[in-house]
């Protein structure tokens, strides 16, 4: 089973703060980063960390970039950039001027690419210019709709009732989005991706976060920090309610990855699933014939104050071997995301 790499796509009006955001994935979190854009220029990534305007995959320091100018290359561009040599920990595709943004996801669903997945969708929203982008025509409740998280930019300069009152908005248009404050653009990379640490060939490039770091980017205490509850079992996984969690994980938490085995007529068969707001990937993965039952499932999501509605979940999600073996329709539950 080869290593897929998740593609998160980035979108918002111009100015609300997707640059600074992207910037901030770029310069933190000790992660090697893809990014995708169609027009290098009107995107802004700091100079610093990269290498200029490129029409084919360069490598960069800690990442690499594609240039496109038309959607139907996406698919070109994420097989470059998925390349396991590459060592990506995720691709982030800007979406200014590409495709709106439903037919990005769609591009990114329906992708050829196997080394890829949907990684969902971050809407950027300026908290203090909502007013003047609607009035420039742009429909906060359409452009919602789609995000799996919706980060609320400038939220210091925005009064503590507006920003109260444009969370409920974004919460009545999508019930299932994750809505976080984020001021200067810093959320922690975890919500979204895992980020492996990679070590630099001697007098080779630095890393992305340490170029950032170098050239003095600002690291703010307004960092969004993730908060994960965790399941390991020496067991198999009832397949069905593995399944129910996936597609309709508890209101806090934002992504969910597990690595599981499930017991088949012929024996244990062992998935890796990823869940990021309801979006589910589910591929088979090789595992010794000899080797026990273990299942690990992470859930993952802005900082909660209360795991009750989360861990008993996770708890619940082993099968004792007792109990038998999942019938058919329980597993298809599961492998129909296969």
């Amino acid at each position: 089973m080869s290593r897929t790499v998740p593609v998160l796509i980035l979108t918002g009006y111009l100015g609300a703060g997707k640059t600074t955001v992207l910037n901030h994935l770029l310069g933190t979190g000790h992660a090697r980063i893809g990014v995708v854009v169609n027009d290098f220029g009107e995107v802004g990534v700091d100079a610093g960390l990269v290498a200029g305007q490129v029409a084919e995959p360069v490598s960069i320091a800690g990442g690499c970039l594609c240039c496109i100018d038309d959607p139907r290359q996406l698919d070109d561009a994420l097989r470059a950039l998925s390349r396991p040599a590459l060592a990506l920990d995720a691709v982030v595709v800007e979406g200014s001027g590409i495709a709106e943004p439903p037919g990005l996801i769609q591009l990114v669903l329906g992708s050829g690419v196997a080394t890829v997945r949907f990684g969902g969708l971050v809407e950027v929203v300026d908290a203090a210019q909502v007013p003047h982008a609607e009035s420039g025509g742009w429909d906060l409740e359409q452009h919602v709709k789609a995000a799996a998280m919706v980060l609320l930019t400038k939220t210091d300069l925005a009064s503590p009732g507006d920003v109260a009152q444009l969370r409920e908005r974004i919460l009545r248009a999508n019930p299932h989005t994750t809505v976080l404050d984020a001021p200067h653009g810093a959320v922690d990379p975890r919500l979204f991706f895992d980020a492996a640490e990679h070590t630099v060939p001697e007098g080779g490039q630095l890393p992305l976060w340490e170029v950032g770091e170098s050239l003095g980017q600002r690291h703010h205490e307004h960092h969004v920090h993730h908060r994960a509850a965790t399941l390991e079992a020496d067991a198999a996984v009832d397949p069905a309610a593995l399944a129910d969690l996936l597609e309709d994980p508890p209101r806090q938490v934002h992504r969910v990855k597990a690595v599981v085995d499930v017991r088949t007529p012929r024996g244990l068969q062992r998935f890796v699933a990823h869940s990021v707001a309801g979006y589910v990937t589910v591929e088979r993965a090789p595992r010794a014939p000899d080797a026990p039952a273990h299942s690990v499932v992470v859930a993952i999501g802005p900082a909660w104050d209360d795991d009750a509605a989360v861990q008993p979940l996770l708890d619940a999600l082993p099968r004792a071997a007792g109990d038998g073996v999942p019938t058919a329709p329980e597993r298809r539950r599961l492998t129909r995301f296969a």
